[in-house]
């Protein structure tokens, strides 16, 4: 009867470490991807090869939608739907605002990245047994 306590209790261990050791991978993997987005975001402006007044204009637009996004932070009244309906009202007003001060090669070059981005994004998700996630 110890014996199967014991043997309980040593597997109760060991299933928790597991678990919590696949859980924190799963949290680095995600604060990793965070942060490399963050750099392929940089490079691809800087692949654009934008102009002193296009960088000058895109700083002026994100700090405006830094303060857009913090004041809509702010409002404490606002449903999880509805705070989620204006970020990505933002985040699309961010968008358009940003596009449209690309020229026309400027955005087929961004096109072009964003298809190879996609196109390695699709082979990352691929497991090592050929199966996609």
């Amino acid at each position: 009867m110890k014996k199967l306590i014991a043997l309980s209790f040593v597997a109760a261990i060991l299933t928790f470490t597991v678990s919590a050791q696949t859980e924190r991978d799963t949290e680095g993997k995600a604060k990793m991807e965070r942060h490399n987005s963050k750099h392929e975001k940089g490079n691809m402006l800087k692949e654009l090869d934008l102009s002193k007044e296009q960088k000058a204009q895109f700083k002026a637009q994100h700090q405006d939608m830094k303060a857009k996004r913090e004041a809509l932070k702010a409002q404490d009244n606002l449903s999880v739907k509805e705070m989620r309906e204006k970020q990505q009202a933002l985040k699309a007003e961010q968008k358009m605002k940003m596009e449209s001060l690309l020229t026309a090669e400027q955005k087929t070059k961004m096109a072009e990245m964003k298809k190879r981005k996609m196109a390695e994004r699709g082979d990352k998700k691929m497991d090592r047994s050929g199966r996609q996630n």
